[in-house]
């Protein structure tokens, strides 16, 4: 319906009822408005002012009173098409405010710790994780991130594989046979002593270590030096792991 339409558009309730009553009845005056809609006079006559700035009705003055008329629906395609280049130019606008803020925030040297707790927060920094779409190397105890959160394990796999991000993980021995094979990812495994009951991700500039307890919490740290060094770790035990057959 159109109502529908125009509200989406931001069009308030007295002007959708002034606009269509007028294209239905034709020209009028804002008196004459306000008895047959029922709307407040001052709000007649602002709802008007209204909708002539978005250019939908138009007006003419006989013997000093204004005649108020609307415009055929078509000018709301006008309107429409008003509001996309605008959205266009914001797009635009925003893209390159992004690219300046990510030049900035690369500069930066600084660490940067984050905390998050429980399923919502782990599930929002493992979305950032294929958001930044770099290879991803895992040192993992047992399948908690599988146990958590089921279903969306899968899902974020399958996210993972169709976005070409290499995964590498690295398991105790004992969980050889619980694995999967999944697209674009390595298994290696280390003896069970070797085993901890944190997990650590290393993606791009980010070390994330989770603590999978009843209510899991994960502390990201943001730190190019810090997570050089834990992937560096990782390298040497991938080296003496032994290979996934």
């Amino acid at each position: 319906m159109i109502e529908q339409t125009l509200k989406k558009l931001g069009f308030s309730p007295s002007e959708i009822k002034i606009y269509l009553h007028l294209y239905i009845t034709g020209s009028s005056y804002a008196n004459k408005i306000s008895a047959e809609t029922k709307i407040n006079r001052t709000n007649v006559y602002e709802a008007l002012d209204r909708l002539i700035s978005k250019g939908i009705i138009s007006f003419v003055v006989k013997n000093n009173i204004k005649w108020f008329e609307a415009k055929s629906p078509k000018a709301i395609l006008f309107l429409i098409h008003e509001k996309e280049e605008e959205l266009r130019l914001t797009k635009t606008a925003l893209v390159d405010d992004i690219s300046e803020i990510k030049s900035t925030e690369q500069d930066k040297k600084s660490l940067e710790a984050n905390i998050f707790v429980g399923k919502k927060g782990l599930r929002m920094i493992f979305g950032e994780i294929l958001e930044i779409k770099k290879p991803i190397s895992i040192f993992a105890s047992e399948l908690q991130f599988k146990e958590v959160f089921g279903p969306y394990f899968d899902l974020w796999h399958k996210q993972r594989a169709e976005k070409g991000i290499k995964q590498r993980s690295i398991f105790p021995l004992s969980y050889r046979s619980k694995l999967e094979k999944r697209g674009l990812l390595e298994y290696r495994f280390v003896d069970d002593k070797f085993a901890n009951p944190t997990t650590t991700i290393i993606y791009g500039d980010n070390c994330l270590f989770i603590q999978w307890s009843k209510e899991p919490t994960a502390i990201k740290m943001q730190n190019k030096e810090i997570a050089k060094s834990h992937l560096n770790y990782f390298n040497m035990l991938w080296d003496i792991a032994k290979k996934d057959i």
